[in-house]
């Protein structure tokens, strides 16, 4: 349980400690990057069952986009999908033994809801122009300006939290059930751990297609 507020410390790399989460996040990242490779390096006009899964996956979330922000699915694809792809994989780190789930660490969530609050802007100056996503700032009324900055600061830390509470939550819940019942609960928690995380990551994609659709919505597409 203490694990879960204070991570274990893997080794020192020159002076600089290297967390439990840090190390899952590099083995979630190092899977991520070979299976993508493995998966791409050969694709074929009629596909084969990964490569399905694949395609099925590009597919949900050009959908989504699309649905939410109509024309902004591919350009928003490279980003949400790396979202997806990255917070349902590190939801589920935590299933495999000595691994810790990245997301289940403040400074992961955190981390990840900056990117989503940098993009914002990113996308909203390059459809909009500077000018015109930072008079949005002064709509109705430039009296409004500090708020609109304050409303996009609060639901960048909201966006963490929720994740960051959520991962945490259920690993706290589960240690605890298993601690009681070690012999009858692991599969059921197990599967409870799996629908959970994917619905958290699909909470947070979601959040992050509505901000970003926000910034480009008056431009025409």
């Amino acid at each position: 349980m203490e694990e879960i507020f204070n991570p274990q410390v893997f080794f020192v790399f020159l002076g600089i400690p290297v967390t439990k989460t840090v190390v899952s996040t590099w083995v979630v990242m190092g899977f991520l990057v070979l299976f993508s490779f493995l998966l791409t390096r050969r694709m074929r006009p009629v596909p084969t069952r990964l490569q399905n899964v694949l395609e099925l996956f590009v597919e949900a979330i050009l959908h989504l986009v699309e649905e939410m922000s109509p024309g902004n699915g591919k350009r928003f694809l490279p980003l949400v999908g790396t979202l997806a792809l990255f917070i349902g994989t590190s939801d589920l780190a935590g299933l495999v033994p000595w691994l810790r789930s990245p997301t289940s660490d403040f400074n992961t969530t955190l981390a990840l809801a900056l990117v989503v609050f940098l993009a914002v802007p990113f996308y909203g100056i390059a459809t909009k122009g500077v000018r015109g996503y930072f008079r949005s700032y002064l709509s109705p009324s430039p009296i409004l300006a500090p708020f609109h900055v304050i409303s996009e600061i609060t639901r960048t830390i909201s966006l963490a939290l929720r994740l960051f509470g959520n991962i945490m939550g259920e690993e706290i819940i589960i240690a605890i059930l298993f601690l009681l019942s070690p012999l009858f609960l692991p599969l059921p928690m197990m599967l409870f751990s799996i629908f959970t995380g994917i619905i958290q990551a699909y909470i947070f994609t979601v959040l992050s297609v509505v901000y970003l659709s926000a910034a480009v919505e008056s431009s025409g597409h």
